[in-house]
């Protein structure tokens, strides 16, 4: 996944407050860098008390609340006033996908994903305590910093949903615990542009073709040359950011042949032209019946 990630806010509060989060769309994050609150959910009757170093990832954004009181009070987000009842630091960040790239892992993610200070290893606690720490205390540059630490977080994020939540049996989660479709996709992803067979995949998965093809379809639904032709394109999306990338140059680097030959598979996966998306990255606006 091609992520980029920032930290929106880091709110010390108090009082009567409490943070909505259907104020900003898309994934995101909280963590409770200091003091408690309670997280409610449309999908939970009763609300979840969260504590410092508690880290909430809503994958696909969604409503919820953080409030500290177990009952909510008229929506919106308030900081309370200052002074007044226990002190409570934030840190709220939210995810973005580049252009292009799949959201199949995110998509495949739980609504959301609660991880509680006491259950991460070492390495995770470092990372929120960094976070944490840029976040209370103001020095030069804080917020770069903090946008980094946010880039690795969700990786941290996944790494303990793998390791915490029930094996899938199906979707690319349960692709990638599966050790040999995971050498596979790994090969895929890493070099896409490869010409690639499916002799050759199924020697990455270490298995014959046939039950190689049977368990890659059983479990992500799709065979491994279809699943391959989408990522080729969403990856040309994504390369279609940059302008210096001609139409060319991506059916080059994706492993095509020919230009006609990826601007046919182009139009047959997405149902859009590649020049149409290099114009639309660009902001260029349509000219009547251009390709």
């Amino acid at each position: 996944m091609q992520l980029r990630a920032s930290v929106y806010a880091n709110p010390a509060v108090c009082g009567d407050w409490q943070i909505d989060g259907s104020d900003h769309a898309g994934a995101q994050f909280h963590l409770i860098s200091r003091g408690s609150c309670y997280l409610h959910l449309d999908s939970e009757p009763e609300p979840r008390a969260l504590r410092g170093g508690d880290l909430c990832v809503f994958p696909r954004g969604g409503w919820h609340l953080l409030t500290p009181e177990r009952t909510p009070g008229v929506p919106g987000s308030r900081h309370g006033a200052p002074g007044v009842g226990p002190l409570t630091n934030l840190v709220c960040g939210a995810f973005e996908l580049d252009g292009g790239t799949s959201a199949a892992l995110l998509d495949a993610l739980p609504a959301v994903i609660v991880v509680p200070a006491e259950e991460v290893d070492a390495g995770f606690r470092s990372l929120l305590h960094l976070l944490a720490d840029e976040a209370l205390r103001v020095r030069p540059g804080a917020k770069v910093v903090m946008d980094r630490l946010a880039d690795a977080l969700l990786v941290m994020v996944l790494r303990y949903h793998l390791g915490h939540a029930t094996q899938a049996s199906r979707g690319i989660l349960a692709a990638i615990a599966d050790v040999r479709l995971g050498r596979a996709l790994l090969a895929m992803h890493q070099r896409a542009g490869e010409n690639w067979s499916l002799i050759k995949l199924a020697e990455c998965a270490g298995m014959s073709r046939t039950a190689f093809v049977a368990r890659f379809t059983q479990v992500l639904a799709s065979t491994p040359m279809a699943y391959l032709a989408r990522l080729r394109m969403a990856e040309a999306q994504r390369l279609f950011n940059d302008p210096n990338n001609s139409v060319a140059r991506v059916a080059s680097v994706l492993g095509y042949e020919t230009e006609a030959a990826f601007r046919r598979a182009f139009k047959r996966v997405t149902g859009e032209s590649p020049g149409r998306i290099r114009r639309r990255a660009r902001n260029v606006p349509l000219r009547i019946g251009s390709p």
